[in-house]
């Protein structure tokens, strides 16, 4: 009989982060793991933007610290703390590094704090792939001893949920990521394009940070929610599956699980996990889900294609008030669907570009002033697509040969 994969569960009580850290690693064994001195290890936290720990949009710097202060124990020869923020300008990952505060932890902790932008590259073959043949990111992955990846939970427009496999997302390098989002424009390409990356460097230990996370309108623009909890585990789509149980959605409607589970990456069956701590049933807090989502329906390629085009299309909105034209999001869109305003003063805003857009959502995640919101016009963008003109015309002509039919007898 196989042996049973495992995930601990537990509480942050009074603030000690750290407690709750090193009794799950210890729950599930993990110091199997460094058997050795001198490993090298990769932390790979989730850090999208530059923003404060208390709004729960990167991973929090005392779940980071506490996860080092563990390896530590274990006379690693290096520890790197690595992400590529979401963005193309250079320096945007220094920035968000030290806007989260993750930054100043490493520098506490006497480890280094590098951008994936700013390592060797090295081009990786994808094995089986669903959506990419190959990716470019860091030569670290495949240098490091111990890859441990470090996510937070928090809802996402475009996903529903982003937390361990699609934190992986990660180690695509600034403007690759956009390159991704505008070849995987339709949702089940875009999941599928996620594990495909996730299977790259399949991290063999996840700390999930559930001290403060985000629901509703996430991962940049959702409400915060102090959900005191930590998880970890060696299998990232069960620990998936879990978070899902814990906040009240469906696994099953989180499309690279059952890919990531196809693809033999993990398992979405809990009964194959032993779980240590606490139960899902005793933490169980519902979340409030993204209000646009994606819908996904088992259609020919070419029919999906055409309504994630436009039936799903999604309008873009700019907050007058709260737009600083700081350029963020035109630089940023990878399919210059955006455009700065012809004179750059307050009470103007970008402009939009519904032909070129793809709804990827980089513009909303990645606005640091959440000026950026969807709206999506169903009967509006129906009626106005070249299915919903044929019906009209259909109908039109239907109506005129029953009025000439009604008025010729």
């Amino acid at each position: 009989m196989a042996e049973k994969s495992k995930i601990a569960i537990h509480r942050i009580r009074d603030n000690d982060v750290k407690s709750a850290v090193f009794q799950a690693l210890e729950n599930i064994n993990a110091q199997n793991l460094l058997n050795s001195e001198g490993m090298v290890v990769l932390l790979k936290p989730n850090i999208l933007m530059g923003k404060p720990p208390e709004r729960a949009v990167n991973t929090h710097p005392e779940v980071v610290r506490s996860v080092i202060q563990w390896v530590k124990q274990f006379n690693p020869s290096k520890i790197y703390v690595c992400d590529s923020a979401g963005g193309q300008k250079p320096g945007i990952t220094e920035k968000a590094m030290k806007e989260s505060g993750i930054y100043d932890v490493c520098e506490d902790e006497g480890v280094e704090c590098v951008p994936f932008e700013k390592t060797e590259r090295e081009i990786y073959e994808i094995k089986d792939p669903l959506e990419l043949k190959e990716i470019s990111s860091s030569r670290l992955i495949k240098e490091a001893d111990l890859i441990i990846n470090i996510p937070k939970i928090k809802t996402h427009w475009q996903c529903t949920l982003t937390c361990c496999i699609k934190n992986m997302f990660g180690t695509v390098l600034l403007a690759n990521k956009a390159k991704t989002h505008a070849q995987a424009a339709i949702l089940e390409r875009f999941c599928s394009a996620l594990v495909d990356i996730y299977s790259v460097s399949k991290p063999q230990l996840t700390v999930i940070d559930g001290y403060y996370c985000q629901e509703g309108q996430g991962p940049s623009s959702g409400d915060v929610v102090k959900l005191d909890l930590i998880l970890a585990g060696y299998d990232g789509v069960a620990l998936d599956t879990a978070v899902c149980k814990i906040i009240g959605f469906d696994p099953s409607e989180i499309l690279y699980l059952e890919k990531a589970e196809k693809k033999n990456l993990g398992t979405t069956d809990l009964k194959n996990v032993e779980f240590f701590g606490e139960t899902i049933e005793s933490v169980f807090r519902k979340f409030k889900r993204p209000k646009l989502r994606p819908i996904s329906m088992p259609l020919p390629r070419w029919l999906a294609d055409y309504l994630g085009k436009t039936i799903f299309r999604a309008n873009v909105k700019f907050d007058r008030e709260k737009c600083k034209l700081c350029s963020t999001c035109w630089t940023n869109c990878p399919v210059n669907a955006i455009n700065p305003p012809e004179e750059i003063k307050k009470g103007n805003i970008p402009k939009w570009d519904s032909k070129k857009c793809i709804t990827c959502f980089c513009c909303v995640e990645l606005c640091p002033h959440e000026a950026v919101k969807f709206k999506i016009n169903y009967v509006k963008n129906a009626l106005f697509s070249w299915m919903g003109l044929g019906c009209i015309a259909f109908l039109a002509i239907i109506s005129l040969l029953f009025l000439w039919i009604f008025n010729f007898f």
